[in-house]
Order: C-alpha cells, then sequence, then structure tokens
C-alpha cells in the first residue's frame, strides 16, 4: 500500500460549496486510484486569508489517497463533485506529492460541479503532437469538446465580431464571472455612481447649463489633479493638440504630407498660424503637419436626447508643430464636404468661433473613443481573443497558460457593457450623440476599417508617421512596454516552439487563429491578419498584440476618461445645437447652450467615473498570481518581465516628476491585466 498526498487549494467563498464532498481519482501511466471521496481521507485542514488571484480568501486542505502499488507517471487528477448534496466550489489548485517523493501541481482554475467531471493535467505544458498516451489525447478532446458547449459563439451584429452567446451576467460560466468582492464593488449602475458623485442633487437643476461656474460646481470634490489642470487648460491651442497625443484616444492623429481634397485649406488661411514665412507645402515636407480626420462619423444621424436633437460633425483638423513643439491647431473643418455653409475655422478668427469648432472637434472625439477605440478596439478583441483560447487551447496548451490571465473577468465585462452601456435602453444609447441608430453604424464602420496594424503600435506609430514627433508619451511608453512583453512571449513561445514545424503542426494553434478570422470578421486580405501561423516570430507577434491589447492599449484608452472627460467642455457627450455655418455667428452663451443639459452630463460623467475607477481587486501587468507554468523557462521569463517592467515604471515616474501634465496611463504599475472595466 502506498500513500499519495494531496492538497487542494480553493477559494473560500460566502455561500460556496464544500470541496470536502468532492470525488477524487488519481490516473498514473500504470493505474489509476480508485475514486473516493475526499471527507474520508482528510488529513488535516489548513486555512489561510490571503490575496490571491480572485482576492478572496484561500483554503488549503490536505488529504491522503491511498493505491495497492505505485501509480506510475502522474497523468491526471480527477474531481467530481456529487450531483446532489453539495453546491460547486471553485478549485485554484491541486498539489500531489508521490511516494517516491515527487510533487506534480495540477493547475484548475475553474468551477467544480455535480453536472461536469473535471480532469486536470499537470503544469507542464505540452502541446498536441507532445501527447503521446490515449488517456491524455482524450482528456486533451474531452476539455475542448466541453469547453464549445460551455463558450458559444453569438452574432451581436452582422457588421461586428461574433461574442459569448450569453443571455446576461448570471448565464455565463461560474469560473469567468466575477469574483464575490469585485461583484459587491463593481455594480455597473448609473445610480450608485450618482451617489458616489454627489451628483443626484443636479439632476434637479434646470435642463440646460446657466453658466461655466455652474459646470465648475459639478463634481469638484471628485476631480482629479488632471481633470482640474484641463478645466484650467481647455481653451489653449497648445493642450488642444496635446491630447491627440497624450490624452484619452491617442490613435488617430496622423502626418499629412497632402492636404485631403476634401479639405478647403489654403495657405493664405494658414500662413498667419506658421512661423518665420514657411509655407504649408514646406511644413509638410519637412514633417511638421499633421491630420485628424473623423471621417467614420461622417452621415451618421444624431441621437435625439431627453427629446432634443443632437448634432454630431465629421471634422478634419489641420495641426502644426510650432518652434517650440507645440502641436497647436491652424485650421478646423467640421464637415467632410466643402461648401460655403462649411467654413475652415483658424485661429485668427472670433475666440467663440475658434473654441465653438474645437469643442464640435471635441465632442466628436468623445464618439470616437467611447466606440472605435475604446469598446472595439480593446473589449470587443479581447473578449474575441478569450473566446478562441477556451474553446480551441486546453489548459496544458503553453499558449493557454500564457494568456488565461489577460482574459480575466473581460466577458462578464463586456457582457455588461452590452447590456447597460450600448444596448437600448444603455447609458451611450440613452445620453450621447453617437447613441441610438448611430451607435451600431459607427461600430460597424469602426470594425470594417479596422487592420492588424491598427493592434499592433510599432505597425501602428510607423504607418501614421508619428515615430519622430516630440512629446508622443503614448508612443514612448507603448513602445518599450509593447518589447517587454514580446520579449517574454518570446521565451515562452520558443521554450515550447523548437522550430518553424512545430507551428505549422499544432493543429490547436491553426484552430485557434482561424476561429479569431472566421467569427471576427477578419478574412479581408486588406486587413493584413494573418490566417495561420508558419513561424515562431509570427506567432510571437501576434501574441504579443493580444497581450497588449487586453492590457496596455486598454490602459492608455481606458484609465485616461476620468482626467480628460471630468470637464465637460472639453469633451461634450453630445451637442444640442447645430455647427456654426458661418464666422462670427458663436458667443460664449450660444456654446453653453449648445452643451448637452444637465442631465446627459451628470450621466456621462458617472459613466466615464465609473469606467475609470481602479477596482478593489485590481492586478497589474504581470501581477497574477495563477500558478499554470512550472517548467524553468517559463518562470524565468517571468522573473524577467517583472524586473523589466518594474524598471519601465521606476523611468516613467521619474520623467512624469518634470512633466507640467504627467503621462500615467502606461506606467505597468497602473496597468491591468486584463480588460476588467
Amino acid at each position: 500500500m502506498v500513500i499519495y498526498r494531496v492538497v487542494i487549494y480553493h477559494e473560500r467563498l460566502f455561500l460556496s460549496g464544500d470541496a470536502h464532498r468532492t470525488i477524487i481519482q488519481l490516473v498514473g501511466s500504470r493505474a489509476a486510484s480508485r475514486r473516493i471521496l475526499l471527507a474520508e481521507r482528510s488529513v488535516c485542514r489548513i486555512l489561510k486569508n490571503m490575496c490571491c488571484f480572485y482576492k478572496t480568501t484561500e483554503e488549503k486542505a490536505e488529504y491522503a489517497v491511498h493505491a495497492p502499488t505505485s501509480l506510475g507517471a502522474l497523468l491526471l487528477v480527477r474531481l467530481d463533485a456529487p450531483p446532489t448534496g453539495a453546491s460547486s466550489w471553485f478549485c485554484l489548485k491541486v498539489v500531489v506529492t508521490t511516494p517516491e517523493g515527487g510533487v506534480s501541481m495540477f493547475p484548475c482554475y475553474r468551477t467544480v460541479t455535480g453536472s461536469h467531471p473535471l480532469a486536470l493535467r499537470d503544469s507542464i505544458a505540452k502541446l498536441v503532437f507532445d501527447d503521446v498516451r490515449p488517456v491524455e489525447l482524450d482528456q486533451r478532446i474531452n476539455e475542448l469538446m466541453y469547453q464549445r458547449q460551455a463558450y458559444r459563439w453569438s452574432c451581436y451584429d452582422d457588421g461586428l465580431p461574433e461574442m459569448m452567446k450569453a443571455d446576461d451576467v448570471s448565464s455565463l460560466p461560474a469560473e469567468v464571472r466575477f469574483s464575490v468582492s469585485k461583484e459587491t464593488d463593481m455594480i455597473l449602475t448609473i445610480s450608485r455612481a450618482l451617489v458616489e458623485l454627489g451628483l443626484q442633487s443636479f439632476l434637479s437643476f434646470e435642463q440646460n447649463w446657466s453658466s461655466f461656474h455652474q459646470i465648475h460646481q459639478l463634481c469638484q470634490e471628485t476631480r482629479t489633479p488632471i481633470c482640474r489642470l484641463v478645466e484650467q487648460f481647455w481653451r489653449d491651442d497648445w493642450f488642444f493638440g496635446h491630447q491627440f497625443l497624450n490624452g484619452a484616444n491617442p490613435t488617430l492623429i496622423r502626418r499629412c504630407t497632402n492636404i485631403p481634397a476634401n479639405l478647403a485649406v489654403t495657405e493664405e488661411m494658414v500662413e498667419a498660424s506658421l512661423e518665420g514665412g514657411v509655407s504649408l507645402r514646406q511644413e509638410m515636407e519637412t514633417g511638421n503637419v499633421f491630420l485628424v480626420d473623423y471621417g467614420l462619423l461622417d452621415g451618421l444621424t444624431a441621437n435625439t436626447v431627453n427629446g432634443k436633437q443632437n448634432y454630431l460633425t465629421a471634422p478634419l483638423v489641420l495641426l502644426h508643430l510650432n518652434a517650440i513643439n507645440q502641436l497647436v491647431p491652424v485650421a478646423i473643418q467640421l464637415k467632410q464636404t466643402p461648401s460655403e455653409s462649411n467654413p475652415v475655422f483658424v485661429p485668427q478668427d472670433l475666440e467663440a468661433d475658434w473654441l465653438t469648432a474645437k469643442t464640435f472637434v471635441r465632442s466628436a472625439d468623445f464618439a470616437d473613443h467611447e466606440l472605435r477605440s475604446h469598446f472595439l478596439r480593446t473589449h470587443v478583441m479581447s473578449e474575441l481573443f478569450a473566446m478562441a483560447t477556451l474553446r480551441n487551447l486546453p489548459m496544458v496548451h503553453p499558449l493557454y497558460k500564457l494568456l488565461a490571465p489577460h482574459f480575466r473577468f473581460t466577458l462578464e465585462i463586456n457582457t455588461l457593457a452590452r447590456q447597460l452601456l450600448i444596448s437600448d435602453g444603455g447609458l451611450l444609447q440613452e445620453y450621447t450623440a453617437v447613441g441610438g441608430a448611430a451607435t451600431l453604424e459607427y461600430l460597424r464602420r469602426a470594425s470594417a476599417s479596422l487592420t492588424y496594424q491598427d493592434l499592433c503600435l510599432p505597425d501602428d506609430v510607423a504607418g501614421r508617421g508619428l515615430a519622430n514627433i516630440p512629446g508622443y508619451y503614448y508612443r514612448d511608453d507603448g513602445l518599450r512596454l509593447w518589447d517587454i512583453i514580446q520579449r517574454y512571449v518570446e521565451c515562452v513561445v520558443t521554450c515550447h516552439y523548437h522550430g518553424e514545424d512545430d507551428v505549422i503542426r499544432d493543429s490547436e494553434l491553426q484552430s485557434w487563429i482561424n476561429e479569431i478570422i472566421v467569427f471576427g470578421r477578419l478574412g479581408d486580405e486588406k486587413k493584413g491578419f494573418p490566417k495561420s501561423f508558419t513561424s515562431v516570430s509570427e506567432l510571437t507577434y501576434f501574441i504579443t498584440m493580444v497581450i497588449f491589447t487586453a492590457s496596455a492599449q486598454h490602459a492608455a484608452v481606458n484609465n485616461a476618461q476620468l482626467d480628460y472627460f471630468g470637464w465637460m467642455p472639453n469633451a461634450p457627450v453630445g451637442l444640442q445645437c447645430p455647427p456654426p455655418v458661418c464666422r462670427g455667428g458663436c458667443s460664449e452663451r450660444s456654446l453653453i447652450d449648445a452643451f448637452p443639459d444637465v442631465k446627459s452630463t451628470v450621466h456621462g460623467l458617472a459613466t466615464v467615473y465609473l469606467l475609470s475607477k481602479k477596482p478593489a481587486d485590481f492586478v497589474p501587468l504581470g501581477g497574477s498570481v495563477a500558478q499554470y507554468f512550472s517548467e524553468s523557462g517559463p518562470l524565468e521569463a517571468a522573473t524577467r518581465f517583472h524586473r523589466d517592467l518594474k524598471r519601465l515604471s521606476c523611468d516613467i515616474r521619474a520623467r512624469n516628476v518634470e512633466l507640467p501634465l504627467p503621462y500615467v496611463y502606461l506606467d505597468p504599475a497602473t496597468v491591468e491585466d486584463s480588460v476588467t472595466r
């Protein structure tokens, strides 16, 4: 008779199931143990309070499993809750010490229920062609068959990537649901935010704002230090340009080498804004002229909010990098088609005209940010990657182990976002100019225009001609972070793929990328996404993009929202008056009248507050304590990864001390490991 020492780590949650009522079986290369009830084999119970992966209390329980003789190499741990008499419980991992003194860890991070037994593989990653034993191959196949039933695709709209099929968050599998602490802390309802922000009193005010002073009174106690600077500088041209580089939406600006045919700008219009007698053509050739084009907004029917028609424009903005390295606007055309009723505004116009033109641009930027930069490019794409991973890569696959921490809570937050933000009755639908029918139409346009280059920061920066513009901290911090992630990914990938042939013949990997392309509607050749993988370098780059999208890119566009949108005039959720059709017709009063009404402003602010708020169970990039790997190669790579992230964090913080407007959003200490808000 031999004894196997089994330690089970699981969450100790309110009303959670009892792990001790679970049936366990150990499967080895020579034999399998009997199926036994853990309660009958308890040695001791050790309770630990600790901060673990889900910020809940972890419980560790030890058991003795007897077998007549050695089972051989330990292959599987099977866990099976009785179909009746016990509720489900969340298993973190199982650690088994064999009679020979060997120790094997079996990662789980899934829910044990009576309806579905779990068969756990040990922490040594294996590709499909490395599994030669029938019991291991069967486990892989059975796991993926179950996962494909649990995680099913659903079409939200024909023009968008498909999503997780779920009627609401309660129908999601338990292992992708919020933890108890997050469920308590992050209930995405407007009423909670209104209370936290002290905004309820504003809902009793008159429909429209009476003055800038009244807007100033809004949310004074919770306004961030950067938001206070935004209120101070929002009228200034240098700050208007600064936001295209380091604000909440730093992905639209591109170098301009030729004036677009539909932008009615002449040399004479901008000569007063250029210094030293240089021409616009000369400055374009030097590389000092930039363009922001909101063409995707053109022709959308703006929403009706609180019974009043809102207005959306599709501006073209021409900017110039001046002698003191300030990026300043030199021309704004608010609609795509030139006409007498669509003037080009310049800084020399009346102050009220110029400020009004810039405000229409900022409102368009809010619409583009929320739907394209934020929701589509980070939330929707991360859900696409998560679904393909859960359906095509078993837990023993090295890429599952690498990617799993970066999909934590993403399926639930996206389900909530669709339900509470963009669906009928949602906050974006009800209170923004890009709500109503415009929401889905804009998402369709943004999805159709999305390319692989857009998601790969080095290629995106180069493609937009932004490699050398000074003071582009999103680029500087982002490229360093991309390189750190890529070095980490490359080490893990090369530990398991020893050549191009391994990549090509990994059928699970090829199935994974195929689902991303098919269900993401990314098959158009012009989009540039790989339809299969043929090299280690190609695979490494794609995985780097997936992790960067779910962590750094989301942080860059999400975490800046309260700072830059908290002062409403800098980012109106909509505008209630049409854009000016001639010069000289604007005033401060007309601008205030155009602002969204009090109720829309309050709900918009509450939304960006909730989306920007750091969660109670925040996990920084690389900070997950889930133990998927045990091999020395990935563990050493993780150690270097953490060291590199810490060094970058120190460098960013040192630089920010010298900046009047610090750029904090890609500091690794503030970048969350996954899309959770």
